[in-house]
């Protein structure tokens, strides 16, 4: 799988590149673990069946967890092998169950890409929007978890993206969920 429609949806949503993760900064490590254990959680409860409880509570919510930073540094080893684990487990789930896992994250890598509101013959502000003016000239709305709609320039084009709290993508109005069943 390659990444390079990962890497324009995080130019898009204005997520900088770091050159040392030990650099990193508490939201966007928060940001990186909610992204990862969300969707491993939705693959978990949502796709497998299986319900998940920590001391008795029952999580059956991908997103309702919190994220807090508990060690104020990173350790990369540790890091690196757990994304290698996710990877390797990720694979085994494929496999084992037989699913088109590549073909799928090709399709979702192209649909993530529809978060973003092209603009076209944009002549508005690159930058933070005031509220009355989410819209984008397009009728957009967002869903209410959106703290803020911003207007990035990327390759010569611009786009708005609408973010919540913690940072995370949001999807406006014309988003359609990718349809998956043709690799079931």
């Amino acid at each position: 799988m390659k990444s390079d429609k990962v890497k324009l949806f995080m130019q898009l949503a204005g997520q900088k590149f770091i050159d040392d993760a030990s650099e990193a900064s508490g939201p966007l490590r928060q940001l990186g673990a909610q992204l990862l254990l969300s969707e491993t959680l939705e693959y978990v409860i949502q796709g497998l069946g299986v319900q998940l409880s920590i001391n008795g509570q029952a999580i059956s919510d991908p997103n309702s967890l919190t994220y807090e930073i508990a060690n104020a540094k990173i350790d990369k080893k540790e890091m690196l092998d757990g994304l290698a684990d996710v990877a390797y487990t990720m694979y085994w789930n494929m496999h084992a169950f037989n699913l088109k896992l590549e073909e799928a994250y090709e399709l979702v890598a192209d649909n993530n890409l529809e978060k973003f509101v092209l603009l076209n013959n944009w002549h508005g502000p690159v930058d933070l929007l005031v509220q009355s003016d989410w819209h984008l000239n397009q009728d957009i709305s967002w869903p209410k978890e959106v703290q803020t709609v911003e207007v990035i320039g990327i390759q010569g084009k611009f786009y708005g993206v609408g973010k919540d709290i913690s940072g995370k993508v949001r999807k406006p109005s014309t988003y359609t969920s990718v349809d998956l069943a043709s690799l079931i």
